[in-house]
């Protein structure tokens, strides 16, 4: 028998993952605002963006094979592929972001775009021990000094949590 493709504005199985690790971060921040909270807020983020316009294929009743978004942890280049293939779908999303928060969503995500990758553990994938290559601009925010360092250890934990409970809340109308 042919497999069959079936095409959802929102994958239920990877929107409920995200929710499930939205639901988790909540939890850790009742311990105050640490690594674990970070990378769930940024895992959930992941999931929820991977979770639109997600295609399953299927033989008979049975899921075989989920192509997502993007295969990577950069929700920079997550949210990227969704401008690129579904552009109507990112405006939508940007303008509702920008109405709701007064900010730019593709701004905000890329701010912490390697959050969950660069928080995991307290060295580098190579070894390396990271500095906190950190300086505060006019604004106040914390941002690296060089754009070359291999690790961005700075969490913009305001944007963080805004973009994790915007999708969590506009995603979740096409679910029930």
């Amino acid at each position: 028998m042919k497999n069959i493709q079936t095409k959802n504005l929102v994958d239920f199985g990877l929107f409920t993952h995200a929710k499930d690790y939205y639901s988790a971060a909540q939890i850790l921040k009742e311990n105050g605002p640490n690594n674990p909270y970070f990378i769930m807020l940024a895992l959930s983020i992941e999931c929820f963006l991977k979770s639109i316009r997600t295609k399953i294929e299927w033989n008979d009743s049975v899921a075989i094979k989920v192509n997502h978004t993007k295969k990577t942890h950069d929700l920079s280049k997550i949210f990227h592929k969704i401008e690129i293939n579904h552009p109507l779908d990112a405006e939508y999303l940007k303008n509702k972001y920008e109405i709701q928060y007064s900010r730019s969503l593709k701004q905000d995500i890329e701010l912490n775009k390697t959050v969950f990758t660069d928080r995991r553990y307290p060295y580098s994938a190579k070894g390396g021990i990271p500095e906190v290559p950190l300086h505060s601009n006019d604004e106040g925010l914390r941002i690296p000094k060089d754009k070359k360092d291999k690790i961005n250890i700075a969490v913009y934990v305001k944007e963080l949590e805004a973009v994790a409970k915007f999708l969590s809340d506009v995603l979740s109308k096409y679910i029930d």
